[in-house]
């Protein structure tokens, strides 16, 4: 599996990222940048990326943005996660996440993503995250 470069794996990703994954990851100027290269295993009955694992990605890079924006060690955990699917991605695809974390506050953080491959925006997603403990 090709993985571009300035990319490393992301450090503990948990049992159901490893297996789904593995994720990369890259800082640029302090920004996270996650990528995921698609794979034959990841596509739907048409042959596109599953929407499931789209999903999925977009939720964990956005909890790592908060997470890393928010500094203080506490769990989140997701309470709301909406997902525009805006056009398809294929097998062999890299997909790259890029986040913008709007707010963390005491209790609630707020935060919007956006996977691209290419450069070309295949979804765009937000988020409510609390905090758990």
């Amino acid at each position: 599996m090709e993985v571009p470069s300035g990319f490393a794996p992301f450090p503990e990703q948990g049992p159901f990222l490893e297996h789904i994954g593995p994720v990369h990851l890259r800082r640029d100027s302090e920004e996270l940048v996650l990528g995921l290269r698609a794979e034959d295993r990841h596509a739907n009955h048409r042959g596109t990326v599953q929407g499931g694992l789209l999903s999925t990605f977009t939720d964990f890079a956005l909890s790592r943005a908060i997470e890393a924006d928010a500094g203080d060690g506490r769990d989140r955990a997701t309470v709301s996660l909406t997902v525009d699917f805006l056009k398809p991605a294929t097998p062999g695809d890299w997909i790259e996440s890029r986040t913008r974390v709007d707010r963390v506050g005491g209790t609630l953080a707020f935060a919007e993503c956006s996977l691209t491959v290419e450069g070309r925006e295949i979804v765009r997603a937000r988020g409510v995250w609390v905090v758990a403990d």
